[in-house]
């Protein structure tokens, strides 16, 4: 980071409550129905095929903007996020090793995805510039007769610049929408298993046999990546999908809304029952993976707010857009879902950076990373992370408790009452009361903020911002917190509408 900083906390008083408070109570020690301890890398990125070499850039020329974005969230966390590189144009790409162009796209898009993708040799090059875990997307989609050719070449490329970084590969990208596109209508599950398990035992033979990275060459692959309608049960227990023991990672894809008439910041994204409903759905399949073999781990590995990537100003990448995204990962956290691969995008409306120059505009951070920025302190370096959830049977308002080593040192509590700089009503607060363990005496309150709802300036989290300057990423204020102070017990926090705010115990 480039700019210099300082750190400000003001001792608070306890709050006079002006409106109903708000008691959130939490066990002292772990209790039982809090999740697992999380991945440390749980905020993590998908770049599509198309997209990767904004994001990147190649071995001569890397794009810095987004190195110092990845090594913000790994000095917050300690650990590097994962990267999947793939979706639709990855499903798409066709690899041409005499090709010097990085790549080339067709001008036609398909929800800002080209149709066409074709890659050469020196596009492969965006995996030696970050020193992260990837998972690479070969394509399945691809009907022509040399599709596994095809397929092999791309996986031969990426394991070459990859080395032993590679998590995974994934074959194909949501197949459940093959039917009736690269298909036909009557491609089923089934269909789609046995064509998965011939690419898998190709990849594995042909490309990954004899490596010499020590990777695994035959369980390496994360499966499945539906979207909708296919189920994850069947692809295991009926269809056999691990029979060969293949499986490595399961991963779905998660959006929670497209553009249609009835979708709003307010009723789609900052709202906590929608989040919940958008993640819960995901229990059963988690179950069933978990009792066929709890040792491979389930994530959303391309997932964000909305599926249609474009034309959605004032509900995606913007202020509210962070607090909708601190509330889901911290939610899917508590179910147990291993990681959140984000997906970003150089034109789409909910990307965490723009990495490049974009209708003559120059990089800039967005909204959502914030989100994201707060998510990674919240889990922080601490071995053992562990969430429960706080149910208030609210829409506006959710709650959560963080346990490091079984211990309680945390509250996130977020504030989704959308309001906005030309609301016609001040600002309202909640005000919060927090129980606290006989073990704190102080804490220490840091608060995601924004000028409304709708804003995409003017944010900050703990006093600070961050954003592009002079090619690299730049931050400014100074590091601010409030210290609470206990009372009977209890510490008092206000919250104003359309806020967050982390409550971390200072121990006697």
């Amino acid at each position: 980071m480039r700019l210099s900083f300082w750190k400000i906390c003001l001792i608070c008083s306890p709050v006079v409550a002006t409106t109903e408070v708000v008691k959130l109570q939490a066990s002292a020690h772990l209790p039982v129905g809090a999740s697992k301890p999380v991945e440390h890398a749980f905020a993590s990125f998908s770049f599509p095929v198309h997209f990767f070499a904004d994001f990147a850039g190649n071995k001569s020329h890397p794009n810095r903007f987004s190195q110092d974005v990845v090594r913000l969230l790994h000095e917050k966390t300690g650990a590097w996020p994962h990267i999947r590189v793939g979706g639709t144009s990855g499903d798409r790409a066709i690899y041409n090793a005499s090709q010097t162009q990085s790549i080339i796209l067709s001008e036609e898009l398909d929800n800002g995805i080209p149709l066409e993708v074709y890659l050469g040799p020196t596009w492969f090059e965006g995996f030696e510039t970050f020193p992260t875990p990837w998972t690479f997307g070969v394509n399945l989609a691809n009907n022509k007769s040399n599709a596994l050719d095809n397929a092999l070449a791309e996986a031969e490329a990426a394991l070459k610049h990859i080395k032993g970084n590679l998590v995974a590969f994934e074959i194909g990208n949501e197949p459940d929408l093959y039917p009736g596109s690269v298909r036909p209508l009557n491609f089923t599950e089934a269909d789609y298993v046995r064509e998965w398990r011939y690419f898998a035992d190709a990849i594995s033979q042909r490309v990954m046999k004899g490596n010499k990275y020590g990777l695994d060459w035959w369980k390496i692959f994360q499966a499945l990546t539906f979207v909708d309608g296919w189920s994850v049960s069947k692809a295991f227990d009926e269809y056999g999908i691990d029979s060969t023991g293949h499986v490595k990672l399961v991963s779905q894809h998660q959006y929670a809304a497209g553009n249609a008439d009835w979708v709003r910041l307010g009723r789609s994204f900052m709202n906590h029952t929608a989040i919940a409903a958008n993640l819960t759905q995901y229990i059963p399949a988690m179950e069933a993976l978990q009792a066929y073999d709890p040792q491979i781990p389930f994530l959303l590995g391309e997932t964000n707010s909305d599926y249609v990537n474009l034309n959605m100003a004032g509900v995606e990448g913007v202020f509210g857009s962070s607090l909708w995204l601190v509330d889901y990962l911290l939610f899917g956290m508590s179910l147990n879902i291993t990681r959140f691969n984000l997906i970003q995008g150089t034109t789409f409306g909910y990307t965490a950076w723009v990495p490049v120059q974009y209708n003559g505009q120059d990089p800039k951070v967005k909204p959502p990373l914030y989100g994201q920025l707060v998510v990674a302190d919240v889990i922080g370096h601490h071995r053992t992370v562990q969430v429960k959830s706080l149910d208030l049977g609210r829409d506006n308002l959710s709650a959560y408790a963080i346990y490091e080593s079984d211990i309680l040192a945390k509250y996130v509590v977020v504030n989704l009452d959308e309001w906005n700089s030309t609301t016609v009503y001040p600002r309202p607060s909640q005000q919060i009361s927090l129980d606290v363990p006989g073990y704190v005496n102080t804490a220490e309150a840091k608060r995601l903020t924004g000028p409304g709802a709708s804003a995409d300036t003017g944010i900050s989290w703990g006093g600070l911002s961050w954003n592009y300057t002079d090619g690299r990423l730049a931050r400014s204020g100074s590091d601010r917190c409030d210290i609470l102070r206990v009372s009977h017990g209890r510490l008092a926090v206000e919250l104003p509408s359309s806020e967050a705010v982390v409550v971390e115990f200072h121990h006697q």
